[in-house]
């Protein structure tokens, strides 16, 4: 399992999303790569701050915030 697919189960994990959104633990995504194409926007934010701080090109903060502000803003 890569770096940062931990780093996303262990976002997804934490007891205040598990209480506040009741995430199914069996479809949780795995990798980030999934949780990107998944259809609930808390995961695919999630999944979009991992892959831009741990991915194989990171990108700055302002970008990155930008990004997870445009998708938030369309996925709402």
């Amino acid at each position: 399992m890569a770096r940062k697919d931990t780093i996303l189960k262990s976002f997804l994990t934490h007891h205040l999303l598990e209480s506040k959104y009741e995430f199914d633990k069996t479809d949780l995504p795995s990798t980030v790569r999934e949780a990107l194409s998944s259809d609930k926007a808390v995961i695919k934010a999630i999944a979009l701050i991992v892959e831009g701080l741990d991915g194989t090109s990171p990108v700055t903060d302002s970008v990155l915030r930008n990004q997870v502000t445009q998708f938030l803003n369309e996925a709402l």
